[in-house]
């Protein structure tokens, strides 16, 4: 490091005592003071170092000396640099080939926009503004400093790392700004984050901002300060004053920035907070920056320098310059590396004026003109004798900087076809305050975004960082954006225990019912009723006091949630149909017996039953199949905003809202879940109809006949509440489960009660079940006619008189027509019928009372 810090001073020795005998080339150097907003004066030590350096080498422009007229302040005003660059290119001021500013953007642009009538090219430091990217405006300008469409996607990554979704901008009413937020708006929303944007003039009032200035009323927590620094320090001071700051606030800035911005002797701005409070605002808060920090590299540069060594002589410059009270400033390096494409660029550009001809000029950079034409427009001429008329030189000038390739220390420096630096990184840093005996800030560059192209950044962190460093948790973690925090509601203890117990009794009951059917299936009582049936009805009020446990489970889990969403419907669907088309079929077998009777009807086998429940209860279980299978009709479970009225808050001072979660959100499981509705309405509809049919039937053979009834009529009355609930408000969730799951309990329950209770006391009164054949109240009245059926002793009587007739038919085979005997003979007895017929016959009348 020493023999190459003296290796640079004999450079500079030698360059002083030979630059009398070189002849000078003039660029004008353009600058933006402090009393412009935007300070960038303190690049003015970078450049001259840069000229030195480049004086000193022999190899780059031979024979000449590079150097500026005197620093021009634009005092970043569009009107102030127009003026100063009329003046610095009239008379008696000498040619100069070239322009290195203005300094920022604002002062860039209508210098840019007439520059190339003068045959100038123009190279910026500092100026970002994507406008300036317009070639057809602004053909001769070049910038080393990245043009801030790569600013876009960075910040839309860095948000999005976060999870912010709300963000508002605080914005200077400048072209650069006003610029910026037009260019980031719609990349951001179309990333589903709100903007919201506060437009301010400059200079900022620093009393006066209103209640609502930093979006009070809409509770915005994320703000981005798109202002210059003078009017960022007043910002952020009325951020301190109001108590913004971390960790319920989240506050980014540009990072061009200069060095302790916030400082009263940096930025003189007044304001009415301390150096400290500001800092202490800044704390946590991020910046980016369009060009990575390289100052800490050793790598070797083609500028003779390399980032560590320049950084270590700009700072040792700015400490010995007291006069002028440069600063230090982040653009120093670009300013350097600026100064050096323009040398290089002259450098190409005195090469071939004095080894090529006229003609392979023009062949080589299709600057235009002919080789016939003449005049000082198009004559090649050497560099000390260029004229602000003429056209070649300037074209071949700035063809030879849009060819710019080599490695500054700023980084790579090549420019794209509009003249902007190429550049595939924005570095981030964040502002950390440390407590001492005064409040220090330190940079510290955490993460970066590269591979950028328009609409897409990918964010890195840097070894060791991560948001836990970025953000951490003892200091209060990732700021919230704004966004109501929501507060899932879930069931109350109240409604949970209460029907997590009555679930389990059912359950238990269920088991009771179960082993009962079971073990008493071949008793005569219970078998009278199908038995096989009721397992049907067990089974599905199994399912449905499962349900219970599930609908009322309390938590506000997404994934939980789903699965309850997910299993809970198919379950219910499932248990209800069951249960529902078991009795449906016991009801139907009664009318079917009592509808129209006669002694030849026929009778409907357990197993006819069964399949009959079967087709009926599998049009459910094809409903919750096609609900698992198909994903369209999966109940994907969607947060509803329930909040009433104001919204309450925590203790981050975060708004909140009620939230509940919905089961059915999208339009194709609506009307999945309206044909399951339909389908269970329709069972309701028949069974209605059913126990209206078959109300007058008093029979005890069939003893849960009427308890039947009284199940369809119960069931209706569930189901008018259930339907009830569309009237309830989203929010009253325990209201709404505590009917719903109700309803479910007490079908479900009654079901079973009326189903088997019955029957176990008949069984214990009678466990033969030969009381029941002795029932003499056997009747019905159908079509206004009331029948008496046969009762137990002319069952029993009947049943003799068959066994007396098939003795005689075994013993006389002469008998032709039993049913004509006198013994037999009926009114209106058919005698044509064989004997096997009137047998049969005898058989099937008596098989409707077994």
């Amino acid at each position: 490091m020493a023999v190459k810090g003296a290796y640079i001073l004999v450079l500079l020795i030698e360059t002083m005592l030979g630059a009398a005998h070189n002849q000078e080339l003039r660029y004008a150097l353009f600058t933006s003071g402090p009393t412009g907003g935007f300070d960038t004066s303190g690049v003015v030590p970078a450049i001259e170092l840069a000229e030195e350096l480049i004086n000193a080498d022999s190899s780059i422009l031979p024979g000449y000396n590079l150097t500026h007229t005197s620093v021009v302040d634009t005092m970043c005003d569009r009107t102030v640099s127009l003026n100063e660059y009329f003046d610095a290119i009239s008379p008696p001021h000498p040619t100069v080939l070239g322009l290195l500013g203005c300094g920022c953007s604002v002062a860039s642009t209508p210098v840019a926009e007439i520059i190339h009538h003068n045959s100038i090219s123009q190279i910026s430091y500092a100026s970002s503004l994507s406008e300036l990217s317009n070639r057809d405006s602004f053909p001769n300008f070049f910038r080393t400093y990245p043009s801030d469409t790569i600013f876009t996607p960075a910040i839309v990554s860095l948000i999005q790392e976060y999870g912010w979704k709300r963000i508002a901008f605080i914005t200077q009413d400048e072209n650069l700004f006003t610029e910026t937020l037009a260019q980031v708006q719609d990349p951001l929303e179309e990333a589903g984050i709100e903007v919201a944007n506060r437009m301010i003039s400059s200079p900022l009032l620093m009393t006066g901002l209103g209640a609502n200035f930093f979006f009070e009323n809409e509770d915005y927590r994320v703000f981005f300060v798109n202002a210059y620094s003078t009017t960022g320090k007043q910002i952020i001071c009325q951020a301190y004053l109001r108590g913004y700051t971390y960790p319920k606030y989240a506050w980014l800035t540009y990072g061009w920035y200069q060095d302790r911005w916030w400082t009263e002797e940096v930025n003189p701005e007044p304001t009415n907070c301390t150096d400290d409070q500001l800092a202490e605002a800044l704390h946590r808060s991020i910046a980016l920056q369009l060009l990575p920090n390289l100052n800490k590299l050793n790598s070797t540069t083609d500028t003779g320098l390399t980032p560590r060594e320049f950084d270590s002589l700009y700072k040792r410059r700015l400490a010995n310059n007291t006069q002028d009270n440069y600063t230090y400033t982040f653009f120093a390096t670009v300013a350097y590396d600026a100064l050096w494409t323009f040398a290089i660029a002259l450098n190409k550009t005195n090469e071939m004026v004095r080894g090529l001809t006229r003609e392979e000029i023009l062949n080589m950079t299709q600057c235009g003109g002919t080789v016939e034409e003449t005049g000082v427009e198009w004559e090649v001429v050497s560099l000390e004798n260029f004229t602000y008329s003429n056209q070649l030189m300037g074209c071949i000038i700035r063809w030879n900087l849009a060819k710019t390739n080599f490695i500054g220390v700023s980084g790579p420096v090549q420019f794209d076809n509009d003249g902007s630096r190429v550049v595939n990184i924005v570095e981030i840093f964040q502002y950390r305050l440390i407590i001492n005996e005064s409040a220090v800030i330190s940079r510290v560059y955490f993460s970066f975004t590269q591979n950028i192209n328009d609409s897409h950044a990918e964010f890195f962190y840097k070894s060791g960082e991560s948001n836990i460093t970025v953000f951490p948790s003892f200091e209060g973690g990732v700021p919230p954006d704004g966004r109501p925090v929501p507060q899932f509601i879930t069931y109350n203890l109240a409604l949970v225990i209460p029907y997590y117990i009555l679930a389990a009794i059912g359950l238990v009951f269920c088991t009771v019912c179960l082993l009962f059917n079971f073990t008493q299936r071949k008793k005569r009582v219970v078998k009278l009723t199908s038995p096989n049936i009721n397992y049907f009805i067990i089974v599905g009020a199994y399912c449905n006091y499962i349900s219970i446990y599930l609908r009322v489970l309390p938590s506000t889990d997404y994934t939980v949630t789903f699965v309850r969403c997910f299993i809970n419907s198919t379950i219910n669907t499932i248990g209800i149909s069951l249960a529902f088309s078991a009795i449906l079929v016991k009801m139907g077998r009664v009318y079917y017996i009592f509808h129209n009777p006669s002694l030849g009807k026929k009778t409907l086998n357990d197993w006819k039953l069964v399949l009959i429940v079967m087709g009926i209860s599998g049009i459910g279980v094809v409903l919750a199949v096609l609900q698992v299978t198909v994903p369209q009709l999966q109940p994907i479970p969607d947060a509803l905003n329930v909040t009433t009225d104001t919204f309450s808050r925590n203790e981050f001072d975060e708004r909140t809202s009620e939230m509940v979660y919905q089961c059915y959100t999208e339009s194709v499981q609506t009307i999945y879940l309206t044909l399951t509705i339909v389908y269970l309405a329709i069972l309701q509809i028949i069974g209605i109809v059913l126990a209206i049919q078959t109300r007058k039937v008093k029979i005890k053979l069939l003893n849960d006949s009427k308890y039947i009834s009284a199940v369809i009529y119960i069931s209706s009355i569930s189901l008018f509440f259930v339907g009830s609930i569309v009237l309830i408000p989203d929010h009253l969730i325990n209201i709404e489960e505590a009917i719903f799951s109700g309803s479910i309990l007490i079908a479900t329950t009654f079901f079973l009660v009326l189903i088997f209770i019955p029957k176990m006391i008949s069984l214990y009164r009678d466990p033969e079940g030969n009381f029941v054949l002795n029932q003499t109240n056997n009747s019905v009245q159908t079509n206004g006619t009331s029948v008496n059926l046969v009762s137990g002793d002319a069952t029993t009587q009947m049943k003799e008189r068959i066994a007396k007739l098939e003795t005689l038919l075994k013993n006389d085979n002469t008998l032709t027509c039993p049913t004509c005997h006198s013994d037999y003979l009926s009114n209106g007895q058919n005698c044509s019928k064989t004997d096997n017929e009137t047998m049969t016959d005898f058989k099937d009348d008596t098989s409707l009372l077994i």
